[in-house]
């Protein structure tokens, strides 16, 4: 086992005494000697996104501290190793280079055993010239000041052993010195993003106040999505794969452009668009596992509010990456951080980046992009403040860290890898929630069903209700992240008795300041808001009524909606698949015009439905199938609802076989990075891609560089350049490309 090298700034006495007691026939001990002249390792800093180190050193409070190394690490998420040098204590500065050798414990017979599983080369450019006493600032704010190391993703799991040998550049064969540091990588983490897509047909009065022209854009895709998701991705506690899918598509025709109803809230606009997501969400199943994601097309007409998050559903504009980021942290229970506001009251001040007992919203500590190595200092903001520049702070990254709405599962052996994959279109009716709620014993667990219940979505706007949707659906029957208000739904008969009933309840919505700039925590506003109520399916009932309370104390009704004579009748639905787009068709005979249909699709024979579209009035429905799982035999199902009963009819299976999809998400179309320096070649994809990651192919400027979806080059010398990716699957080969710009470093 190699010798940990000491972390010593100065000479030890007992250094100094066994120097001098090798002192033999007029010379020192050679050996003994090299250890004060020749270059050092001083510590390892392993990171993903923030990470204490020598906290001491720069955080005056006490509080604000964590031992090295001490932000948990997540599995499958690439970590840089931040090797920190010195000179010789008798030596001169040297130029050093060196070699990272990773090993993993195993058990065997109950005793642990490493076995090596990768040896790295740092990355360029691959030296450093040691310094005796760098300032701490200095050294840590400067990538180049340490020796680099880059993990992949497929390292970071289990019990790790980092060693580090150095040696320097004009003596490539001799170690000068060894370092020794143990990280625990026992969490998983995934992104699992379901994006509602949204298009938009209606008025910019960006363009236009008085005159607004009529503008119609296409809802985005998943590679959208996927592509808008990078920087949640680098900067949250996730793997590098996260799992997208669509929950189908919304049409929207009202312009965005309305003032936040409260400081750091949503408008009336956004609210009322997050009441039409939901209602995709409740046809999607209501689903806890992901977070839902409404994205909007590029050009949509937005002003002031950038995105709004309401309690389980977050929208936001294709390509806005920070907006994202912020709503899902939203999403995943975030609040605002306080930046010249209150927002999060348990935000700490993270002294002497913020004033004394006065958080604003500072990160507390140094700060790394996966991507390229870009430092982030403390004096930056929190990526859920509305400041800048944004990055993820200690707080926020330690409330995100086996945060439920992440999905985490443990790593429990050294020996277990988890598969990859998980199909986002696979919905287990009935699964074991986590951590799981025991009823009798270990083996007897307390499921969360979906039941048949009935949906009723709507906005309060300066204080008056209005009902926008009710559907009966198979869904999971709470509304999460709800808060009580005075209303209840009610399910009645024909004699005015009471079947079934819910409150209603509201969703607070926190808004993305149009560029993240704004104030105030936002979510307080009783006076506009998306509300949601899920009553027990019980039966057809006569009416269904809301009531709240009046001025003299008692209840009244504020809304109510009586059944139709007879149920829609449905016939004829068929579904037709091309290469790009599929066309839904049916006939139907309603008593009146109170009905919409929503289409939905199953992977599996009919055991998980998804959401295709809601909100449709016609008798037809095109969609596009770029969207739909690949290799697959998908039954489709279209309900028809009038409130008081849902009529369904499905397909025979069918099948749309296409290639995987895949996505270039760094470096991205456009972007600029330093020649020479390391570049990450990351792509996201789907499927039995991800569990053969091997199949991916990179090619840059028309050379193959690379394999994998997740790898690190160097970048080339200075001008434009094409990166492109490559995944053979059995509906044929898929490709990705984006140019990108290499300028010299300096």
């Amino acid at each position: 086992m190699p010798d940990r090298a000491r972390p010593f700034t100065r000479l030890d006495v007992h250094d100094v005494v066994e120097l001098l007691g090798s002192y033999t026939d007029n010379r020192f001990d050679i050996e003994k000697l090299h250890r004060f002249r020749d270059p050092f390792v001083y510590a390892l800093e392993v990171t993903q996104a923030i990470q204490y180190h020598r906290a001491d050193e720069h955080l005056t409070n006490a509080n604000d501290r964590g031992a090295d190394n001490s932000v948990e690490l997540m599995a499958y998420k690439p970590s840089w190793v931040r090797t920190y040098v010195r000179t010789g204590l008798l030596g001169a500065s040297a130029e050093i280079s060196g070699r990272l050798i990773v090993e993993r414990m195993q058990l065997v017979a109950y005793r642990p055993l490493w076995q090596e599983v990768a040896r790295l080369d740092p990355t360029a450019p691959g030296v450093v010239t040691t310094q005796s006493r760098p300032g701490y600032a200095a050294e840590r704010g400067t990538i180049g000041s340490t020796l680099n190391f880059v993990m992949s993703d497929n390292l970071m799991w289990g019990t790790l052993r980092l060693t580090v040998e150095l040696f320097r550049t004009d003596a490539p064969d001799r170690v000068v010195s060894t370092y020794e540091e143990s990280v625990s990588v026992q969490t998983r983490q995934q992104l699992r993003l379901r994006g509602v897509m949204i298009s938009y047909a209606g008025p910019d009065p960006t363009v236009n106040a008085a005159n607004p022209p009529q503008i119609n854009l296409p809802a985005p895709t998943v590679a959208n999505l996927r592509a808008t998701a990078a920087w949640t991705l680098t900067v949250m506690p996730v793997d590098a794969q996260g799992i997208f899918s669509s929950a189908g598509t919304l049409a929207w025709s009202t312009p965005l452009t309305g003032l936040a109803t409260a400081p750091g809230g949503c408008s009336v606009q956004w609210i009322a668009l997050n009441a039409a997501v939901a209602a995709v969400r409740m046809n999607d199943g209501n689903r806890t596992d992901v977070i839902y994601y409404g994205l909007l097309p590029a050009g949509t007409p937005i002003a002031n509010v950038g995105g709004c998050e309401s309690s389980g559903v977050s929208t936001g504009p294709n390509g806005q990456q920070v907006t994202m980021a912020h709503e899902v942290g939203h999403g995943a229970g975030l609040a605002h951080g306080p930046c010249g506001t209150p927002g999060d009251p348990n935000y700490p001040a993270y002294e002497p980046y913020d004033p004394a007992n006065t958080p604003t919203a500072s990160l507390g500590e140094y700060g790394l992009d996966v991507r390229n190595g870009q430092i982030h200092r403390p004096t930056e903001k929190d990526l859920m403040s509305y400041c800048g520049p944004p990055w993820m702070s200690l707080y926020h990254q330690g409330r995100l860290t086996n945060n439920a709405r992440l999905n985490p599962t443990p790593v429990r052996s050294q020996r277990w890898k988890e598969p990859m994959y998980i199909h986002p279109h696979l919905w287990p009716w009935e699964y074991i929630p986590d951590p799981p709620q025991w009823e009798r014993g270990p083996h007897e667990v307390v499921r969360m069903r979906a039941e048949q219940v009935i949906s009723i979505l709507g906005v309060v706007e300066r204080g008056e209700l209005r009902i926008t949707e009710v559907t009966r659906v198979a869904a999971l029957p709470q509304v999460h992240g709800g808060r009580q208000t005075a209303f209840v739904a009610e399910l009645v008969d024909a004699e005015g008795r009471v079947i079934s009933a819910a409150d209603v309840q509201r969703l607070p919505g926190r808004g993305c300041g149009c560029g993240c700039s704004g104030e105030g925590e936002g979510g307080e506003d009783e006076q506009n808001y998306v509300f949601s109520a899920l009553l027990p399916d019980l039966d057809r009932g006569a009416a269904l009524r809301v009531t709240g309370q009046a001025a003299e104390g008692e209840r009244a009704e504020i809304w109510r909606v009586e059944a139709p004579e007879r149920p829609v009748e449905l016939y004829g639905f068929e579904v037709g698949l091309e290469e790009r787009t599929g066309v839904a068709r049916w006939s139907l005979e309603a008593p009146n015009e109170g009905w919409t249909a929503a289409l939905q699709f199953s992977p599996d024979d009919g055991r998980s439905w998804n959401s295709l579209a809601v909100g449709i009035t016609d008798n037809s429905y095109e969609f596009s199938v770029e969207d739909l799982p690949s290799q697959a035999e998908l039954v489709f199902r279209l309900l028809v609802h009038d409130g008081f009963s849902t009529v369904t009819a499905d397909t025979r299976a069918t099948s749309a076989p296409r290639p995987v999809q895949l996505v270039v998400m760094h470096p991205q179309d456009g972007a600029v990075v330093g020649a020479g320096q390391p570049l990450r070649l990351w792509a996201s994809t789907e499927g039995e891609a991800l569990a053969e990651p091997d199949r991916g192919r990179w090619y840059v400027d028309e050379e193959q560089v690379g394999r994998g979806f997740d790898d690190w080059v160097v970048a080339p010398a200075a001008g434009e350049h094409t990166v492109r990716v490559e995944c053979d699957s059995e509906a044929g080969t898929s490709v990705a490309e984006a140019r990108f710009t290499t300028v010299d470093s300096e």
